[in-house]
């Protein structure tokens, strides 16, 4: 998936900013995190930190938000001739684990979001966008409209779903596994359930 400099740039600045918010999370209680504490170590001032996230709650799971945005170019990036299913299990799961640290950082910030009742709405909304972007891209991979054909939303609801379920399970089952391959299982699980999708 190709961005611009500039998106680049954007991208780059925003994943600084989130990882030095779990760091400081981690560290001291997200309670007792400041924005300037934030910004500090991001290593700038409040007012640029102002000119990316309105809170220390869309900092923290900025990286995620972005990458639940990008699921669709993930899933156009899959090859014509897969089938459906094994292309939206591929790209969710690119869109899930683009660097090697993300299964320690999502497990921090699954833990904070249950510990910390305003983190909760955020990491609501992470899977919300996800839904919306997957059901946007099986739409187009479909060529249907999503506001006419329930299909599309039907199965990215059950996939972020289940991925949502899976990652809860993975974190409170102590899982040696990686985090990969349980949301990959669980989607296996819920692929009988769903209807065939529009021909």
């Amino acid at each position: 998936m190709s961005l611009t400099v500039r998106e680049g740039k954007i991208a780059a600045v925003r994943r600084a900013v989130s990882e030095a918010a779990l760091s400081l999370a981690v560290e001291f209680g997200w309670e007792n995190v400041r924005v300037e504490d934030i910004a500090t170590r991001a290593g700038m001032s409040t007012r640029t930190f102002s000119n990316y996230f309105r809170s220390k709650n869309e900092a923290l799971y900025a990286v995620d938000l972005d990458r639940s945005t990008a699921i669709q170019e993930h899933l156009r990036e899959r090859p014509d001739d897969e089938p459906l299913w094994d292309a939206v299990v591929n790209a969710t799961l690119s869109a899930l684990t683009v660097r090697g640290a993300d299964d320690r950082d999502l497990v921090s910030k699954v833990r904070l979001a249950v510990a910390a009742s305003p983190l909760g709405g955020e990491y609501l909304k992470v899977h919300a966008m996800r839904e919306a972007a997957l059901a946007a891209g099986i739409a187009e991979r479909l060529g249907v409209d999503a506001d006419a054909d329930i299909h599309p939303r039907l199965m990215a609801a059950t996939v972020i779903g289940a991925v949502r379920v899976a990652i809860e399970f993975w974190i409170d089952s102590g899982q040696d596994e990686p985090l990969s391959d349980t949301v990959r299982n669980v989607l296996a699980k819920v692929s009988v359930t769903l209807p065939r999708p529009p021909s």
